[in-house]
């Protein structure tokens, strides 16, 4: 099976494809989550794992990874993932893969994904500083940050509170 296969239900999905405006490591969030799983789907198949579950997993480990922090955004993505009816591996591949930070992965397909984004999150930056050479990077960011509903400006973000940076969050996503 080809790694569409297992993921085109999510690829359609309008909180899948709202990732799109939305800014990660100065790249599309969007970017990173097919990156993610591309890595989980090759990994999950070197290592014989469960490769459904983990290109699930990797496609929507950062979901609303704004309305939490680095410890607990996974969690949130978990919740959401458990709601739109994800098998639990699923859900604990996302919950664990902000490994040290997040719960200890107890599965290969948690431990495949936890990797997968770090190895994402690698190109990520470096797509991201080879961009500053050519501008490439600096004219996506600005594009991202008219289209994304979460970003706030530097110097508002400097002056809110956290409790209020999280309120003016979940006050956006609505």
């Amino acid at each position: 099976m080809a790694l569409h296969d297992y993921i085109a239900d999510l690829l359609e999905h309008p909180k899948v494809l709202e990732t799109r405006d939305h800014l990660h490591h100065s790249l599309s969030k969007h970017e990173h989550l097919q990156r993610t799983a591309r890595i989980s789907y090759r990994l999950a198949r070197l290592l014989r794992a469960d490769v459904r579950v983990c290109v699930r997993a990797a496609l929507i480990h950062d979901i609303d990874s704004r309305l939490g922090t680095l410890r607990t955004h996974g969690a949130i993505a978990a919740r959401w993932a458990r709601a739109l009816g994800e098998c639990e591996q699923v859900c604990h591949a996302i919950e664990a893969h902000m490994y040290p930070f997040g719960p200890k992965p107890r599965t290969r397909e948690a431990w495949i994904v936890s990797l997968a984004d770090k190895a994402a999150s690698l190109t990520d930056v470096t797509l991201a500083l080879g961009g500053l050479m050519t501008g490439h990077t600096w004219r996506r960011r600005r594009l991202l940050c008219h289209t994304d509903p979460h970003y706030v400006e530097r110097r508002y973000r400097r002056r809110l509170r956290r409790g209020q940076r999280l309120r003016l969050l979940t006050q956006r996503a609505r």
